[in-house]
């Protein structure tokens, strides 16, 4: 049955709780590596005009995506640069950037990862470490719309961390979380999907190990659980600590919801404000990125985490259509709606569905030039947002020379990237060549 206006605007525009935090909306923007950090890792004027630019628009908490809480983390992260949070030195651009988004009354979190595991870039002396030694493969048909990687990625064998790497990886992201804290963030988030190095723990697929950190459930949320519990020692109950992770592998030979959830339900009851929950991962990102509204309530899997988390507040992603999104709340399948793309490209949505201009919205069209440049590295833009990308500049900071002269080339090169006459070129001289070296 369709839902009236008011309701929906009730529902969304409601308030709710992470631990003592009073958020007063039901609209989340999802961390993405889009914030453009300086070169040595602090925030930028464009990370704070971005950020301040979806507190305007309404948003009713933000995340940052992609802060590093170890310098090997920092240094083998994919999309560079990142936010560091490794070193006491970051505390005081970080608070300024906190107190630019608290102006506006909004609440700000920082993800943290300690390490990209499977995804991270590895050098000389430097090896990707993961629960196990199993890499990532992009096969060309499990990309989202508009992304083309001819003939496919591999990422290198990660190695398998240690005890002792897991101990250590453990200390430095304690010690990340209290300077986001001390930085004056309302919470933190710690980041185990996609396949990188938290998330490579969670499921059979990527963790073969016989040790304490494999095998049952029990076994492979270790890491989170002793992490979390860690990190609540040292912050106290109140102070938020949410969960990002993957719920369905998608993959004939992965792990399903039920499988993620009872893994979930061990880290919780260590003190979880919240748990985020995103779908897929880099071998199957046609999932991760959908083209529509609401496919993680289709496939059940907000359902089968509410059923063993009654009690810990859910945020659901890919669930960008109002009434559909009221609907998830008001059932009690989700708590708050994750918003990546969507965000992007209108940093109002928010205030315009709360105040019933639908009409105004600006849709994300998921053709996803925003993803094509975040994976070759370029400045994240959107097709449908000029401003996106530009929010510094716009408000009076000159964007730096470096990516101007750069620009034309950028936006050659994202056209190219996402067009499917090229890329199948590209594609077949691809396989040609894997084809000849088999040879």
């Amino acid at each position: 049955m369709s839902q009236t206006t008011n309701t929906v605007t009730q529902v969304l525009g409601s308030s709710w709780k992470i631990d003592g935090l009073t958020i007063k909306n039901r609209f989340v923007l999802s961390p993405m590596a889009v914030l453009r950090p300086t070169k040595d890792g602090h925030p930028s004027e464009q990370s704070i005009a971005f950020l301040t630019r979806r507190a305007q628009g309404g948003a009713g908490l933000l995340i940052i995506g992609g802060g590093s809480a170890t310098v090997r983390g920092n240094d083998e992260a994919p999309f560079s640069p990142s936010m560091r949070f490794d070193h006491d030195r970051y505390i005081p651009e970080l608070r300024r950037m906190v107190d630019a988004v608290h102006a506006h009354g909004t609440p700000i979190f920082a993800q943290i990862f300690p390490s990209f595991g499977a995804m991270g870039v590895p050098a000389e002396g430097r090896p990707t470490r993961a629960a196990s030694p199993k890499p990532v493969r992009m096969a060309a048909p499990r990309l989202p719309n508009g992304l083309f990687i001819p003939g496919g990625r591999t990422m290198p064998t990660p190695q398998e961390i240690t005890k002792a790497e897991i101990l250590e990886v453990q200390e430095e992201t304690v010690a990340s979380v209290l300077r986001a804290k001390e930085a004056g963030f309302d919470g933190i988030e710690i980041g185990a999907h996609m396949r990188y190095l938290y998330s490579s723990f969670l499921s059979p697929r990527t963790n073969w190990r016989d040790d304490e950190y494999g095998g049952s459930a029990e076994n492979r949320a270790r890491i989170l659980t002793d992490t979390v519990r860690a990190i609540r020692a040292e912050v106290g109950p109140d102070y938020p600590v949410g969960l990002r992770m993957s719920v369905n592998d998608h993959l004939p030979d992965g792990q399903g919801p039920q499988g993620f959830a009872e893994v979930a339900a061990h880290v919780a009851n260590e003190g979880l404000g919240y748990i985020a929950l995103t779908d897929g991962n880099y071998e199957s990102m046609d999932q991760n990125l959908p083209q529509t509204s609401g496919p993680m309530l289709s496939h059940s899997e907000p359902q089968i985490f509410r059923a063993a988390l009654p009690d810990t507040p859910l945020l659901l992603s890919n669930t960008y259509e109002p009434e559909q999104a009221a609907r998830a709340i008001e059932d009690g399948h989700a708590d708050a709606i994750m918003l990546g793309r969507q965000l992007l490209a209108d940093p109002d949505f928010p205030n315009k569905v709360l105040q019933n201009r639908t009409e105004a919205i600006t849709w994300c069209d998921h053709n996803n030039s925003c993803i094509r440049r975040l994976m070759t590295n370029i400045p994240v833009r959107c097709s449908l947002n000029p401003e996106m990308g530009r929010e510094a500049e716009l408000a009076g900071t000159p964007e730096p020379i470096s990516i101007r002269i750069k620009r034309p080339v950028d936006k050659a090169f994202v056209a190219a990237a996402g067009s499917p006459l090229l890329m199948g070129i590209a594609d077949r001289l691809a396989k040609a060549k894997a084809s000849s070296d088999k040879k």
